[in-house]
This record gives structure tokens, C-alpha cells and sequence, in this order.
């Protein structure tokens, strides 16, 4: 595909080449699943619905006809107290629920893989964090969940902390034990939030369940849902459900208000409406269909040499870990391979690929999945396995608060400087550096030596800077 000079120009060129998505959004890109529903005109007629706030439309901020209707029709969905309508991404949901639940110069504990509007949230509200870590699943060096016992801990040595927030699914596709954690914080009159913007389908897969995953049936009090990302919302929209009484809901209304846009998209509100318009009539055969594919998938792949399918107890199956590491590819390598055979992936994470599969997915696009994974294999057979790094991240940082502003700082000269912006490297994909955490020089030289050894490091400039706070 050339490249275009324009947006609409490159969007109209990618589609025109059929490519085969398995990245968000969740719809893929087609429009069967709304025609199926009666929905085919507002999908053709984007730019006659791109309205505002007029007569009959209702307002976001005040809803009483549709708006309202459709956050009632939500809430009866996911069986939740409420739910509010998110046209800012799953990034205002998790700023208002953080907001809402944890007083200004606070206390959260958090995950060290929480999204970045976590931290926004912490710099607006004044919150000091408290970080926790996840596990290292050891055979592929890849994190996993946040266990129970890691929140104890942390809930034990931090009574004074108002919230836990958690990332589940994360983005990998591993969950938490989150009606274990919800016990905890709620016997220590702690509110549980859950970032699963990874996973607004796991309420209809649990329709069939033996066991409970959606957090919207473990306990949770605020759940935030990015629709787009798996089911078929347009991109940007999400819902945040508001799950139990604890949480004081006008509150999390109001910093919702201060957040989102007083121009809300009428086409992302639209979508929201369809998506549960479809998921409520339609659920249950499209999850047996996206169940049957992936089951398609994951029997097939197993048998083709040189590809390593990541496996977990605790994995959401909708999100396909792959490795060709022991044939010698990257995780960059195979992602280009693939995207030569018009496989668009959602994410590199140091030797896997992640494959994002949505409710738009059909069978064929498994089957293209296969085939290039096969010549793939064929293509590498006698290639030199990749040798897997094995580090600690596990050190010993002082917290200090977030900063507000922010500069740079050579890595080699930001020991003892509050970090404004993480240090990620992959895999893991968790911090070695959170913001509000001091650098020292054990962390400098684990991040000097994934750079010298060109692995993916975020947080490091080309010139070798990080980020972090401006001395007062």
C-alpha cells in the first residue's frame, strides 16, 4: 500500500485492501452484525449523523430522553447499579473513577501496568501512589496477574489508602483474582476500581462460564469498559459501570462533566446504542461464533512448527500471544511478516506479537492467520533460536509524589530524580520506573543495558533522556 498524503486518503486506501484486522477496534471494520440488526443506514450515513446538541438529541450532561436510555439499557446489560456514557475513551473513565474515590493529597494502590490516565489522574488529584507488582510468568518472561496476597500486603502497610485500582484483563490478556482483591479492599472499606477497557466482552462470555471473570460480577465497584476495543463501538466510546453503593455516583457525574467534552460525538453515542442494541439481542451467538474460531485456531496453530502459543489459566482467550522466537524471529520481525501478509496486529511485546480478536472477527481471517503462520514456519524452519532474557525488575525504589511539571534529564544522571513519565521495558511491559518513584542506579543500569542490547525500551529518548519532575 503506497503511502497516502492524507488521513482520509490513507483510510480509504487501507480498507480498500481488505487487510485482516486483529487489532481494535472490535467491529474489524465490517458492517454485518449492524445491518443484521437494522443498523446499515447509520453506518453508510456518517457525516449526515455527525449532529450536536439539538432538540431530540438529548445532552450527555443532563440526559432525560435517548442518552438516558441508552445508560439504562447499559445498566440492565451488565446487571450494574448504573452506567455512564464514555465519548472521551476509557481514559475519562478512569480519571472520574480515581477522582471520585480517593480524596485530593490522597493515597491509591495501584498496579505498576496501569494505563497512563492512572497518573494523570494521581497529578490532578494530588494522589500519592502506592504501586503493585505483577507476576512474572517465568517460562515466558511475561507478566501476569496481581495476586491477592501483593494487595494485602500493600492494603496492610497503607490503611490510610482510599482505592486499589487494577488492570484486568491487562494487556496481554491475563485477569486478575478480582473477587479475592474485592474482599480485601472491602474489609478494609477500600473501594476496588478495575480498568477493563480490554475486556467489555467478558459479561457475555461468562453467560456459559464455570467460573466468573467479568469484574462486574466479582465485586468490583467501578468497572470501565472500552466497547470499541472488543465488541462494536466506534472508537473512542467506552461505558463506565458503576457497580455497587459504596461509590458516590454524582461524584463520579461531576468529574465525568470536567473530563469529557461538552461537544460529545453523536456518532460515538450512536455506536454505543447499536453495540448494545446487537449485544443484547445478539450475544450469545456472537460469542459461541468467536468461541468456536478461536478453539478453530488455537488446535491448528498448536501444529505448526516453531510457533509458541502463551498459555495461562488466567487467560482471556480472546487475546493471542505468539512467538516464532525459537525459529528466530523477533517479536518486531514477525509482526513485519505478518503485516506483509495483510495481518494487521494490535502489539510487539519483545519476542510475541499480540493478535487483538473482536467481535467483527470471522472465520476466514483465522484461516488467513494459519496460512501465513505456516509459511512463516516454512520460510524460518533453520533459523537460530532467539535467546530469552532473564531480568529482575524487582527493585527498591522510594516513592515520592507525582510531579506536576516535568523536564528532562540524561539517563545517566537522573539518580535521585522523581520520575514524571514511566521506563518500560518489553517484555515484560511493566515499569521498571513508575512516576513518583526515585530513580537510582540499579534501575539506570538494567535500563542502560536493555538499550545497549537494542531491546524495546519506552521512556528513553533517542538522545538517552528520561523524564522527569522539575525541582522546585
Amino acid at each position: 500500500m503506497k503511502e497516502s498524503s492524507t488521513i482520509a486518503e490513507y483510510l480509504v486506501s487501507h480498507k480498500n485492501s481488505e487487510p485482516i484486522s486483529f487489532h481494535m477496534p472490535g467491529h474489524k471494520g465490517r458492517e454485518e452484525l449492524f445491518v443484521q440488526c437494522g443498523y446499515g443506514d447509520f453506518v453508510k450515513n456518517m457525516v449526515g449523523n455527525d449532529v450536536t446538541e439539538i432538540p431530540g438529541a438529548d445532552n450527555l450532561f443532563d440526559p432525560r430522553g435517548t442518552i438516558l436510555r441508552v445508560k439504562e439499557n447499559y445498566a440492565r446489560l451488565y446487571g450494574v447499579q448504573s452506567t455512564e456514557l464514555l465519548v472521551n475513551g476509557s481514559s475519562a473513565g478512569i480519571i472520574a473513577s480515581i477522582m471520585a474515590s480517593v480524596p485530593r493529597g490522597g493515597k491509591l494502590i495501584l498496579g505498576r501496568n496501569s494505563h497512563h490516565s492512572a497518573f494523570s489522574a494521581m497529578r490532578l488529584g494530588d494522589i500519592t501512589p502506592v504501586y503493585l507488582r505483577p507476576e512474572i510468568e517465568p517460562n515466558s518472561g511475561l507478566q501476569i496477574y496481581i495476586s491477592p496476597e501483593e494487595v494485602r500486603a500493600a492494603v496492610d502497610e497503607n490503611p490510610d489508602a482510599s482505592a486499589v485500582l487494577i488492570t484486568s484483563p491487562n494487556y496481554y490478556g491475563i485477569l486478575s483474582d478480582i473477587e479475592s482483591i474485592a474482599d480485601i479492599c472491602h474489609d478494609n472499606n477500600m473501594l476496588l476500581i478495575v480498568d477493563e477497557a480490554h475486556g467489555a466482552h467478558l459479561k457475555f462470555f461468562d453467560r456459559t462460564a464455570k467460573h466468573k471473570r467479568a469484574a462486574e460480577n466479582l465485586g468490583a465497584d467501578l468497572v470501565v469498559c472500552s466497547t470499541h476495543k472488543t465488541l462494536l463501538s466506534y472508537t473512542g466510546s467506552g461505558i463506565l459501570n458503576i457497580c455497587s453503593s459504596r461509590v458516590d455516583a454524582e461524584e463520579v457525574r461531576e468529574i465525568l462533566h470536567m473530563v469529557q467534552t461538552t461537544s460529545p460525538s453523536y456518532l460515538l453515542m450512536g455506536s454505543l446504542d447499536i453495540n448494545e442494541k446487537i449485544m443484547s439481542r445478539l450475544a450469545d451467538d456472537v460469542v459461541a461464533r468467536w468461541k468456536e474460531d478461536l478453539i478453530y485456531f488455537y488446535r491448528r496453530a498448536d501444529r505448526i512448527p516453531g510457533v509458541r502459543i502463551f498459555t495461562h489459566e488466567m487467560l482471556d482467550m480472546t487475546k493471542i500471544n505468539i512467538s516464532m522466537a525459537e525459529l528466530g524471529l523477533s517479536g518486531e520481525k514477525l509482526g513485519r511478516e505478518l503485516r506483509y501478509n495483510n495481518i494487521w496486529i494490535e502489539m510487539v511485546h519483545g519476542e510475541y506479537v499480540m493478535l487483538m480478536t473482536g467481535a467483527g472477527n470471522r472465520r476466514g481471517d483465522y484461516v488467513e492467520l494459519l496460512r501465513a503462520l505456516e509459511q512463516i514456519s516454512r520460510k524460518y524452519g533453520i533459523g537460530k533460536p532467539i535467546e530469552r532474557r532473564s531480568e529482575n525488575y524487582d527493585f527498591d525504589l522510594e516513592v515520592s509524589e507525582i510531579p506536576k511539571k516535568k523536564t528532562k534529564q540524561p539517563l545517566y544522571l537522573a539518580e535521585g530524580h522523581v520520575m514524571y513519565s514511566p521506563v518500560i521495558i518489553y517484555p515484560p511491559g511493566f515499569p521498571v520506573v513508575c512516576p513518583g518513584e526515585i530513580m537510582n542506579m540499579e534501575a539506570i543500569t538494567c535500563i542502560s543495558r536493555a538499550l545497549s542490547n537494542r531491546e524495546s525500551v519506552v521512556g528513553v529518548d533517542d538522545e538517552g533522556q528520561v523524564t522527569v519532575g522539575e525541582l522546585e
